[in-house]
């Protein structure tokens, strides 16, 4: 079993600071979904039109990749700190929004800002963080993420106050502004990061090899994004107006019983560690279909709490199953593109989600139209069995294996003989590359 004492002193620094952001952005990001019945009344949308704005929001997140493609021309660190900072501010201006297009508009850039934040954290954590509790690291971020959600579930009764009550929960993310001065201070550039004078395209990366796992990569991103989002979102909506619940016992079906299904984020991480990645995943999507469609298509409380709960379980363990898999299939150089490509693949899964319900929803109802788009996630689960399996690779030894790289305080690189087997798959190298320059 892993014990605190295998993270070291690098590891515990890094997570730290990841988990105290994912706290904040955990909050900020589940406000549109969890004030959903209260934002969609005030506002004076149907169900349909709540579909418009999610997918709306979900387009504009493509800008997203924008941060990525930096990340891997000049550094982790600064474009993460400008996305985390985005997030309070989007979210300050959607609490002012008087009318759907500026809510929608504020919703849009913060949902730039949680994309953007999001795939980072999940690079920045697998190029930092030791090999044997890689996995385990990024269930922890999942899991400070899922607390800061639980915390807006916690704050809910203030939507109650009055038809704008809701606002004064967007406004609340502000308060992660205090953050900044800690990241600028403490987090540092990741070590596996290296800077070249000339750059890989990520086409020319795919036309070498990397497309074998690119492509199934992104399928299945979109395949479970098409469910799950609609399925997430829709979850409050499904309680208080299909089933007629209360607030009150909605909020706390979800609290106890999707914080139960938290622990999944450090059950897949453990257990992605221990047995693999791709087994970890395919047993995930499996609890999450289950889960998903009992809670869509039955109507008890005794069925619906275990639904939620397996669910929720499911989803936190393909978290860190899935994110600490793609993070070592791509080498460091076209690392935080690759995740942002992959990022923008399933944020097109979760247009495709909501479109789907906007034009069906209002027709056959939210139970058929979440059991529809399940059907992706078997799909899904064979395309997994294609990937290899990873667990154990090291990240850094990528890095001193090729020609051309160049880190701080450190010499060029010399080409090894073989790559080594445990690094991700090698792309064609560039011209040698100029040191980069000092960091302040």
């Amino acid at each position: 079993m892993t014990t605190l004492t295998e993270f070291t002193i690098r590891d515990r620094r890094v997570l730290t600071l990841m988990m105290f952001v994912a706290l904040v952005v955990g909050y900020g990001a589940s406000q549109l979904s969890h004030t959903l019945p209260f934002a969609r009344v005030a506002l004076g949308l149907t169900e349909g039109g709540m579909n418009w704005v999610f997918a709306v929001t979900r387009v504009v997140s493509l800008l997203g990749l924008l941060f990525m493609v930096f990340a891997d021309r000049r550094g982790r660190r600064l474009p993460f700190i400008v996305a985390f900072t985005l997030m309070p501010l989007a979210n300050l201006a959607t609490a002012l929004a008087p009318d759907p297009v500026s809510f929608t508009a504020a919703q849009s850039l913060a949902r730039v800002a949680v994309i953007a934040v999001a795939g980072l954290a999940i690079v920045i954590l697998a190029e930092e963080l030791s090999p044997r509790v890689r996995a385990l690291g990024i269930g922890l971020y999942a899991l400070a993420g899922a607390a800061g959600s639980g915390i807006g579930l916690i704050l809910l009764p203030i939507a109650d106050g009055s038809e704008t009550s809701y606002r004064i929960l967007f406004a609340l993310t502000g308060i992660g502004l205090l953050a900044i001065p800690l990241l600028a201070r403490f987090l540092k550039e990741s070590r596996a990061y290296v800077q070249y004078e000339r750059t890989v395209t990520f086409r020319t990366a795919l036309k070498a090899g990397l497309g074998r796992h690119f492509w199934p990569l992104a399928a299945i991103a979109f395949l479970i994004a098409a469910f799950s989002s609609p399925a997430t979102a829709f979850v409050m909506e499904r309680l208080v107006d299909d089933l007629q619940w209360d607030t009150a016992p909605a909020r706390f079906l979800l609290m106890v019983f999707s914080g139960l299904g938290t622990a999944g984020v450090l059950i897949g991480g453990r257990m992605a560690d221990l047995v693999g990645r791709k087994r970890t995943t395919i047993t995930a999507m499996l609890a999450g279909l289950i889960g998903g469609v009992a809670f869509y298509t039955q109507n008890t409380g005794w069925v619906l709490a275990p639904a939620i709960f397996l669910a929720t379980m499911g989803l936190g363990m393909l978290t860190p199953a899935l994110g600490a898999h793609r993070s070592e299939l791509f080498p460091t150089r076209v690392r935080a593109t690759a995740a942002g490509w992959i990022t923008n693949v399933a944020i097109g899964g979760s247009i495709a989600g909501f479109v789907i319900g906007a034009f069906i929803v209002d027709e056959v109802g939210l139970s058929t139209t979440i059991t529809a788009l399940a059907g992706g996630l078997i799909v899904a689960m064979l395309l997994v069995t294609r990937l290899p399996e990873t667990r154990g690779m090291d990240l850094l030894r990528s890095k001193a294996s090729r020609s051309g790289a160049t880190t701080p305080g450190t010499q060029t690189g010399q080409p090894s003989s073989r790559p080594a087997t445990t690094t991700p798959p090698a792309i064609p190298k560039t011209a040698a590359a100029r040191p980069p320059a000092p960091r302040q």
